[in-house]
């Protein structure tokens, strides 16, 4: 597996450098339009060097901080894997194989694994420090990792332009409060009137949004119809015809325009209904709305104040950036909210249940299906289309659930929900899979009857799956090196170019697939390697060098995608990475678990398992004071005062008003 893997690791390398050379637009694009950091240098790999010569503070500027915190994720891997590893590599490993006793018998890879240990060894009491040494360093480095965030954290917060900077986010206005004139006089009278910069609540334009989707569809249409009817020569004997609902052929160019003329006229006239109704309370005004202060100060207290008693009205909290809100999910009303957020978790918790049963009966069908000359070859992998499909369309699943029955601010939080969800997906049918077993609903009654079963099951089951965790791991090495090509995009760039211009081809092929390849999941990837490293590290030694491997990979292969040829995206100001730390510290949860259930089985004494189980409280107690010792969500009064010196913020271009609202 490691040659086949790394074979292929090296072919796409090839590819995408021939690519790089042959499709600048698609692979310097922000060298070409001016955004990129610098301009790599020349050669073949003159990307490398422009990746790794790039410092995290300065790639912030450019992709964002969350993007950038991705790049010190990796940092905290090699970290990771240099600290954990080197000593069991080095140390525990050439151990087991001398003191062992060959238990692992003919299978030369575990032979400085833990598998090589005959049961009852004396090895299993330094297996008992070494668990502790495993959770202390992984502790301290992230506490370490977390420690050097905040001041990029507390910067970010200081240079948030305005009015992002300046403005709330106001949901479950009262009724009476529902409208421009109302909502900015009741945060008036809290705080002067003339504190208050504008206040405008969220109006209901389903119809004009109609209008203006008919428009825009017609103008895809009339572009696409009008390009391929110039790249045939332009005949005006040739020009596009199709069929109407009426039974008539009509000129497809002059059917599109009229129908933007009419969707045009009639977005303009319900946008004078929407303006001229907004002033009455109710009606067009929904339920939440944006207040903006003149300084920025304001706006830090009218976030720390409790409004009235009851906690689920004038719900403030800070807002995203103009340009990724999500105004449909803000109109809801807030009873509907609700139902429709209970329907969602109801869908995630179906998919829970249902993931390993569509899995199993896809691989079953699948196997029964003759393919004639080619079923060996068919037979090669159809028993894992089950799990191949599942895992590709998980996060679309999921995606598509948080957006349609969850109540989002931007486009970014439904990534920051993806994360949670798949990494705990991701936990449960990959890393816990050999003591998930079949069913995840046995395995939770199972657990429900029984607690103290957990360490039997993690250290009974799990340990033995480590050969198929070192094959993931070389697998994600394809995995990124794939990704490197950006072969979706290119195909539809190459297909969008037959049509179109260079420039217009490369936008619609942009950005890459975000149900996928976005922030959330890339970062629960990212962390479920992690995950596995830290694992099964002292069951396996050479995971942590495999683990190793993917994170220089990662930091190589990304740090030249992400600022050098995709485009930017959405910044939460290091949330994502922030979700990826806690997430560490489920993983060394399950690590504990799973020592003291090893050695508990194994030892001659249980001692040594009373000793790894010391770690379990030790482990609740981090991560709790992970959360009390880091303040990261606000700038604290200390910083803020820092920021009163400074120069100003710079103003963005864009307010929070809806979009369609705009003249256009």
């Amino acid at each position: 597996g490691l040659g086949t893997n790394s074979l292929m690791m090296c072919i796409c390398m090839v590819v995408f450098m021939v690519l790089r050379v042959r499709y600048p637009p698609m692979f310097s694009y922000n060298v070409i339009n001016g955004t990129a950091p610098e301009t790599p240098p020349e050669g073949i790999f003159g990307w490398a060097q422009a990746s790794w010569r790039l410092p995290v503070d300065r790639l912030e500027h450019y992709v964002g901080l969350d993007q950038a915190m991705l790049f010190e994720f990796t940092h905290l891997g090699m970290r990771l894997m240099l600290r954990i590893g080197a000593p069991l590599v080095c140390v525990v490993g050439p151990m087991n194989f001398a003191f062992g006793g060959m238990a692992a018998g003919e299978d030369r890879l575990s032979y400085i694994s833990l598998g090589n240990v005959r049961a009852g060894h004396w090895l299993y009491w330094v297996y008992a420090a070494v668990v502790w040494y495993v959770v202390v360093v992984v502790q301290r480095s992230v506490y370490e990792a977390q420690a050097r965030f905040l001041p990029r954290r507390f910067e970010w917060l200081r240079t948030m332009p305005e009015p992002r900077s300046t403005t709330v986010l106001v949901e479950n206005i009262p009724p009476e409060r529902r409208s421009d004139e109302e909502l900015r006089k009741f945060f008036g009278e809290l705080f002067s009137e003339d504190k208050v910069k504008s206040a405008y609540v969220v109006k209901h334009t389903d119809v004009l949004q109609e209008a203006l989707g008919r428009k825009t569809a017609a103008e895809e249409a009339l572009r696409t119809v009008t390009a391929t009817w110039e790249k045939a020569g332009s005949d005006p004997e040739q020009r596009p015809r199709h069929l109407t609902m009426t039974g008539q052929f009509m000129d497809s160019i002059e059917y599109y325009e009229t129908a933007i003329t009419d969707a045009q006229a009639q977005a303009v006239a319900e946008r004078e209904r929407i303006n001229k109704a907004s002033s009455e309370i109710g009606g067009v005004n929904s339920a939440a709305g944006f207040v903006t202060f003149h300084d920025r100060s304001d706006a830090e207290v009218a976030l720390s104040l409790t409004y009235t008693a009851d906690e689920e009205e004038w719900i403030v909290s800070n807002p995203p950036d103009p340009q990724c809100i999500r105004w449909e999910d803000l109109k809801s009303e807030p009873n509907a909210s609700r139902a429709e957020t209970a329907i969602g978790h109801a869908l995630v918790v179906g998919l829970y249940v249902a993931y390993l049963p569509i899995v199993i009966g896809i691989a079953r069908y699948a196997t029964r299906v003759d393919m004639g000359p080619f079923q060996m070859f068919w037979l090669s992998f159809a028993p894992t289309i089950g799990l191949t499909f599942m895992m590709d369309f998980l996060p679309t699943f999921l995606i598509i659930i948080y957006r349609k029955f969850f109540c989002l601010k931007g486009d970014a939080w439904a990534q920051l929900q993806l994360q949670n969800s798949y990494f705990w997906f991701q936990i449960v049918f990959v890393v816990l899979v050999t003591a998930v077993g079949h069913s995840f609903v046995e395995f939770a009654e199972t657990l429900i009857r029984q607690p103290l079963s957990v360490f039997s099951l993690f250290g009974g089951k799990m340990p033995t799956a480590t050969h198929f965790y070192m094959n993931y791991l070389v697998l994600q090495w394809v995995s990124h090196s794939m990704n490197m090509m950006r072969y979706v995009n290119m195909f539809k760039y190459l297909a969008f170019r037959k049509l179109f211009d260079e420039e217009t081809a490369r936008s619609m092929s942009e950005p890459e697939d975000q149900d996928f390849y976005g922030t959330g999941s890339r970062s629960t990837r990212w962390t479920t390697n992690l995950v596995i490293s830290i694992v099964f590290s002292s069951i396996s030694p050479m995971i942590s060098v495999l683990g190793f491997i993917n994170f220089f990979i990662c930091r190589a292969w990304y740090g030249y995608l992400i600022p050098f040829a995709e485009t930017k995206k959405p910044d939460l100001g290091g949330e994502f990475w922030v979700q990826k730390l806690r997430h560490i510290f489920v993983g060394l949860l399950i690590y504990s678990i799973m020592m003291t259930g090893v050695l508990l089985g194994r030892a001659s004494s249980p001692v040594p398992g009373f000793i790894a189980a010391g770690t379990l409280p030790y482990v609740a107690w981090s991560y709790h004071r992970f959360h009390t010792e880091f303040f990261w969500e606000k700038l604290p009064f200390s910083e803020f005062r820092k920021a009163s010196g400074l120069p100003p913020p710079p103003k963005g271009a864009l307010q929070y008003t809806q979009p369609e609202l705009a003249e256009s």
